[in-house]
């Protein structure tokens, strides 16, 4: 593996290049947002994902749209990191900066061949998620590339830190925690009149999203709205038309975090009720739990370590124990009564300031402000 040297912060940083290489669309991707205008600070980036266009480019930024003649399944991961690796060995860079392991094969294999530094970013734990049980070889597909390139790469981030010490201790080397928190938005929380269940995020598998739609039942005075797309929306969308309360669940596509942050604003709990079937969601610590927090509204999350320990310490939510249609309906009614709710919220605007990208990105700064060939 090739030696990082640490240089002084006064060194021209403008004269390095950065390679961001991810399988998902960048204008939906509020964590890479976030990651390439703080590294902006300190070099030029380039941002090859599956996006179609160039909304976000500037004169330090350009985004480049890798687009395999598969658009699903294995065949796109493959045609994915060939194409990216072809343009690697060729591209200009001095750091390769590979977004999960779906997209280390292609940055780990060039960042060897032309010894340039490694960056690992895993935003989940990516061999363990839902949609690979069961599917033990292509698990031994991503677990091969993991360890052919994990151990190689020079930094190494995730986004919590119950996933940075399983990381650290199951590869003997560092993982720095960089968390999923939004930038302070000027936004005017609104006061959950409406009694709106929100969800944002992934409609996909293990989102406790059935668990929501069945609730529905027994919150009379509740509507429902889920905001995004994924592998079982039609399937959701086509059950709901059985149900006596289909009229007050609405589906969105996915949407742009501007119109994002006006809708969650209106909100009266922010939902996210990832299930337990798996250790990625069972160290999760997601996105939309921050910003629902920066909207000003007590979420709803599943009883696991991550949501616990913020939600215990700060009181800006609720936890279910169970993924249970019925016992969320109870929870919901029970703490939406009295001052139970306004404590919640008063704590949610007292407290969204302190969980904040501008906290955060200082970490995400000194990770990389030396870090020279």
């Amino acid at each position: 593996m090739q030696q990082v040297e640490f240089i002084s912060k006064n060194h021209n940083m403008k004269e390095l290049t950065i390679v961001m290489i991810m399988t998902s669309d960048f204008s939906y991707d509020q964590r890479m947002q976030r990651i390439v205008a703080t590294l902006s600070e300190l070099a030029t980036i380039q941002v090859w994902h599956r996006g179609k266009f160039n909304a976000h480019g500037n004169e330090k930024n350009r985004f480049v749209s890798i687009d395999p003649i598969f658009k699903k399944g294995g065949m796109f991961y493959f045609g994915f990191n060939i194409i990216v690796l072809f343009k690697l060995l060729f591209a200009k860079t001095d750091i390769i900066y590979c977004v999960d392991t779906d997209s280390l094969l292609a940055g780990g294999l060039a960042a060897r061949i032309r010894r340039k530094i490694l960056v690992y970013d895993s935003h989940e734990w990516f061999t363990e998620v839902p949609e690979l049980k069961g599917r033990n070889l292509v698990k031994g597909v991503w677990s091969a590339i993991e360890k052919l390139f994990i151990p190689r790469a020079d930094v190494l981030i995730t986004v919590n830190d119950s996933l940075a010490k399983i990381f650290s201790e199951k590869w003997q080397k560092p993982f720095y925690t960089i968390r999923n928190l939004p930038f302070t938005k000027a936004i005017s929380p609104g006061a959950g009149n409406d009694k709106m269940l929100l969800y944002q995020g992934a409609v996909n598998e293990g989102r406790g999203l059935e668990c929501l739609i069945l609730a529905m039942e027994y919150l009379p005075d509740y509507k429902c709205i889920i905001v995004g797309d994924g592998d079982i929306k039609k399937n959701l969308v086509d059950i709901c038309r059985t149900f006596p309360w289909r009229n007050r669940i609405e589906f969105i596509s996915k949407i742009l975090p501007d119109q994002l942050d006006a809708l969650t604003v209106k909100a009266r709990y922010g939902l996210n009720l990832l299930d337990d079937s798996s250790l990625s969601y069972h160290y999760s610590l997601a996105n939309k739990f921050f910003d629902y927090l920066q909207a000003g509204i007590p979420s709803i999350n599943m009883d696991l370590p991550e949501y616990r320990k913020w939600v215990q310490e700060d009181g800006i939510g609720l936890l279910l124990p169970t993924l249970n249609a019925k016992e969320l309906a109870e929870l919901i009614l029970k703490n939406d009564k009295g001052g139970i709710y306004q404590k919640m919220k008063d704590n949610c605007l007292k407290n969204r300031n302190k969980y904040v990208w501008e906290v955060e990105a200082p970490k995400l700064l000194k990770l990389f402000e030396g870090l020279h060939k």
